[in-house]
């Protein structure tokens, strides 16, 4: 339904233009007007083809267009939505990529006209960078999308974006803009929260630095900190009742696990210990009841350079595509090994028989096809 369209993308930098790439490199072969108050990621959005137009003004982006997706900051939705609603046409569709669902659902009600809809999306993926040549075209690819429709939304328009997003090879996850401002309070506001804060933390410092002795667990649990303050200050700000709830209901862990210590509840603390292992080592590498499974391998290899090459370049050349790839953590004079996950059972029958022929040791974790 969307592979011809007219779709207008305002707002050039990292989400707005893999937004863009990834249209284009999946095969849309529809119309990509950009605009961006910064010219210059107009004009490397043109060179990168991401866009087939450059619009000096957001009324020219926005007139003939079919879909228009905002990609700036939240802060600036009220501006653009006064200034675009005049001149998008009846039927137009109005989507997003940001963070809060019920603050922007109640923004486009007020704002937009009559013939005009909102579908609230919010795609699970980023990065610390910014800017277009942060933009990639595989950013979205394998990502939860969230679309946040209302009773009032349509069918018809929900089905259009929901194509949009299933062109950028992202999945799509819908549920109430009440339901996504709660899970992402919990699974990414407080998360970002606590990052800033640990980092924070190290200024408390007592005359002593700590910073060069940071290993890889702080680097890890820390890396969403250096996110956009302007961008994130928005994001709290506009989910702030969900926001305050997680930090008081995260306080209470905080307080609870400290009582633990203090009185020497040693087979509480284990427990706590162990329960979040448990909990850590369940969470799927693909959702449970959203995403079909997909079909694993575990696949050793020999510690030597070019092996991971060696084994992709065996996959693809038998045209079999890899949904995910993770290289796990190398085992002590073993080598290394890769983890594949591949979409369907077939697909996993025939790399496990070319891995047989090419001599490669695997170990089979998920799916139906037996050994």
């Amino acid at each position: 339904m969307l592979r011809k369209r007219k779709i207008s993308i305002i707002g050039l930098g990292l989400m707005g233009g893999s937004l863009g790439l990834a249209l284009k490199n999946r095969g849309f072969k529809g119309i990509i007007t950009g605009y961006d108050i910064l010219e210059d990621y107009i004009e490397e959005a043109l060179l990168a083809r991401a866009i087939d137009i450059g619009a000096g003004s957001l009324r020219d982006a926005v007139i003939y267009a079919e879909v228009v997706v905002i990609a700036v900051p939240i802060s600036r939705y009220e501006t653009i939505l006064k200034e675009i609603c005049p001149f998008l046409r009846p039927n137009c569709i109005v989507t997003d990529l940001g963070s809060v669902k019920v603050q922007v659902m109640e923004l486009t009600k007020r704002l937009l006209p009559e013939g005009v809809e909102f579908v609230g999306g919010h795609p699970m993926t980023g990065s610390e960078r910014g800017g277009f040549k942060a933009a990639n075209p595989f950013l979205y690819e394998n990502a939860y999308y969230f679309l946040t429709p209302d009773e009032n939304t349509s069918p018809r328009a929900v089905e259009i974006i929901d194509d949009m997003v299933r062109g950028l090879g992202a999945y799509t996850v819908k549920l109430s803009p009440e339901e996504h401002d709660l899970i992402v309070s919990r699974i990414s506001h407080l998360p970002h929260i606590i990052a800033m804060n640990l980092v924070n933390f190290m200024d408390e410092n007592r005359g002593i630095s700590y910073l060069p002795f940071v290993g890889g667990g702080f680097r890890d649990t820390t890396r969403i900190a250096s996110g956009n303050p302007i961008m994130w200050k928005d994001i709290l700000f506009g989910n702030k009742e969900e926001i305050i709830e997680s930090i008081d209901s995260f306080q209470r862990l905080l307080d609870e696990f400290k009582y633990y210590l203090e009185y020497d509840k040693i087979d509480h603390v284990v427990k706590c210990l162990e329960n979040a292992k448990s909990i850590r080592d369940s969470i799927p590498h693909q959702g449970r009841g959203y995403i079909s499974s997909l079909f694993e391998l575990i696949v050793s290899i020999e510690d030597k350079p070019g092996s991971i090459a060696e084994l992709t370049q065996l996959i693809s050349s038998n045209n079999v595509n890899i949904k995910e790839i993770e290289i796990l953590h190398s085992r002590q004079n073993e080598g290394g090994a890769v983890r594949l996950a591949l979409e369907s059972k077939e697909d996993q029958k025939l790399i496990l028989d070319i891995l047989r022929e090419n001599g490669f040791s695997y170990t089979y974790t998920k799916g139906e096809t037996s050994l």
